[in-house]
């Protein structure tokens, strides 16, 4: 193979080596990293200060964040502690400190508590004057600054703030302070979009209730001939096994009569959905009496009866081919000796005999 041929496949087989899916793209954001908050509150000095030990103050703060949780700030403040005298002799503070700021969140998209912690000066303005002084002081504090609340980001802010102060025999105070931050400048930041994680599909066997409607203890999912009659055999796939007999208890007759009474209709009735249910099922009507009459006048009225279920059972919609009517007469009493009314009663009877399935 020449250089040529090689090249050529090499050519080819770089856009399949190179060809990935295309990294998710970043996104980049710009926020407002920079801020000024005006902070007036209440100032608490130390017992050893003398006066009333209260004062009010006010802070003027330049805020800068390099992260979204650091950052750093100057804060200038002035504070009035009052003495309780009317000659206005109030002791007065103006300084500033440098503070480095933790934000426990990112705040520039919400709620964020935040401690900071920082050194500066103070001129502490007292009297008698001769004792006026400038004084090296650290602070120290927690506060929270909420989420923009409107649309140029105004937002609200409040602190608490303990303040050491070397003036004379060095004081102990504190300073608690609320007001407004208003952010502006901006600093771009970089987010990674979210990567769904992977998902685990797995397929869960969920049994389906069994459900026989007929009980014939064959599933309606796979039962091919619905509405089997109860009391009879069916096979694997819910057809009556032939060979059968069912009795079909109810149908009745007038006294010496081929006529069915009403009740009888509702049992014929099952038996019509049974056999459309099994469509190539073919059926015996079998008629039976008792013996209270000749042999040969009962031989008679049980053919006539079984010829009766059959007309019915025709007129439901069955087909005359799949029915067979046949009277037994008295030749297969169920009770023998017949001594009772019931026992009579039980004789006269119309069977459903399953021929072929």
């Amino acid at each position: 193979m020449g250089k040529k041929a090689v090249l050529l496949l090499l050519c080819a087989a770089l856009p399949s080596v190179f060809a990935q899916e295309p990294a998710p793209e970043v996104i980049q954001l710009d926020e407002a990293n920079q801020y000024f908050a005006i902070l007036p509150g209440y100032f608490g000095a130390d017992k050893d200060r003398g006066g009333t030990r209260r004062g009010v103050t006010i802070s003027g703060i330049y805020g800068y964040r390099w992260s979204s949780h650091w950052g750093v700030e100057l804060n200038l403040a002035g504070s009035t502690i009052e003495t309780g005298s009317d000659e206005g002799t109030d002791f007065y503070q103006q300084g500033g400190t440098i503070d480095l700021v933790y934000g426990f969140k990112d705040r520039g998209l919400s709620w964020t508590p935040f401690a900071l912690l920082g050194v500066g000066a103070l001129q502490n303005d007292v009297i008698p004057d001769s004792e006026d002084a400038v004084s090296f002081i650290v602070n120290a504090g927690l506060g929270v600054v909420s989420q923009p609340l409107t649309r140029l980001g105004f937002k609200l802010r409040a602190e608490g703030r303990y303040q050491y102060d070397q003036f004379q025999d060095s004081y102990q105070d504190y300073r608690l302070l609320a007001g407004l931050e208003f952010p502006f400048g901006k600093r771009s930041i970089t987010l990674q979009p979210l990567v769904p994680p992977a998902v685990e599909i797995r397929e869960i066997y969920v049994p389906m209730p069994f459900i026989d409607t007929d009980k014939d203890t064959i599933e309606d999912s796979r039962d091919k001939c619905p509405d089997t009659p109860e009391g009879l055999r069916v096979d694997s796939e819910g057809c009556v096994i032939e060979g059968q007999a069912l009795e079909l208890r109810g149908v009745t007759f007038a006294l010496d009569k081929a006529l069915l009474q009403l009740n009888a209709q509702t049992v014929l009735d099952y038996v019509t959905k049974a056999m459309q249910g099994q469509p190539t099922m073919m059926v015996e009507i079998a008629g039976h009496t008792d013996s209270s009459a000749s042999q040969a006048y009962n031989q008679r009225l049980s053919q006539r009866r079984a010829e009766a279920v059959t007309a019915y059972l025709v007129a439901q919609g069955i087909s005359a081919s799949r029915l067979t009517a046949k009277g037994y007469g008295e030749s297969q009493l169920l009770v023998k000796p017949e001594i009772t009314a019931v026992d009579k009663e039980r004789n006269r009877r119309v069977v459903f005999r399953v021929i072929s399935k």
